[in-house]
């Protein structure tokens, strides 16, 4: 196919710039096959190795590096987009809050001393370990269902962390009055996903998701999942 751009003829078809398209598609591919393979020798880890200790102890970390990681791969890092970023944080952080010191709105329960540093009762790690969730749900409602829609992003993001929370149970991360969350869980998780993910829509400026953030959502449920049924069903 040619085309002409400033009085000079081009060629799409030129081995050159083909050439070029399979590298960065190899590229991809093994940087999805290595993410997807430190998943499962972590969720391995968790099953056969010391399941509470150090690979525990890294999930949140792992979760809040890899939200920023989806922040950067997503969004141009304008001032706005990092006044609507820490913006989100923050009303992550008092949702959470909120929740660990009333129960109110995601129902009674208590994170362990096993997250880190705690401010209001909430490890500062999770606000962003949120941010691995939602964003990553966005782009894959987009990109993958081709739903671009701010209602199916958010019920990504409960789905996962109805999986989430078992695995957080079985890895002493946080604890559940009654051994278990409630449907308020899930509609709590729905309704601030949806706002957070507002105020992103609304002041962050997207640009070209790079393709590895919807697997960072993937790779997390794999990693839940694996850990879960391993503990309880190999484990215990």
């Amino acid at each position: 196919m040619h085309r002409e751009i400033a009085g000079k003829r081009t060629d799409d078809s030129f081995p050159g710039n083909g050439h070029v398209g399979l590298m960065s598609t190899s590229r991809n591919s093994k940087i999805r096959v290595a993410f997807y393979a430190f998943v499962a020798l972590a969720a391995l880890a968790n099953i056969f190795g010391t399941p509470y200790y150090s690979v525990p102890l890294l999930t949140p970390l792992a979760m809040a590096l890899i939200g920023l990681a989806s922040l950067v791969l997503t969004y141009q890092l304008t001032v706005k987009t990092i006044c609507a970023a820490v913006g989100v944080v923050l009303f992550l952080f008092f949702c959470q809050a909120l929740g660990a010191n009333t129960g109110f709105p995601f129902g009674e329960f208590a994170y362990t001393s096993g997250l880190g540093p705690k401010v209001l009762d909430v490890p500062l790690v999770m606000p962003l370990a949120w941010l691995s969730i939602l964003i990553p749900a966005w782009v894959a409602a987009d990109k993958v269902l081709r739903y671009r829609n701010l209602v199916v992003a958010s019920i990504i993001v409960a789905a996962v962390d109805a999986v989430l929370e078992f695995t957080a149970d079985a890895l002493d991360l946080w604890h559940w009055k009654g051994g278990f969350p409630t449907e308020l869980n899930v509609i709590s998780w729905f309704v601030v996903s949806y706002l957070a993910l507002t105020i992103l829509g609304k002041y962050a400026t997207e640009k070209e998701p790079d393709p590895i953030v919807p697997h960072f959502l993937f790779g997390q449920l794999i990693y839940f999942a694996l850990t879960d049924i391993g503990l309880c069903f190999l484990v215990h």
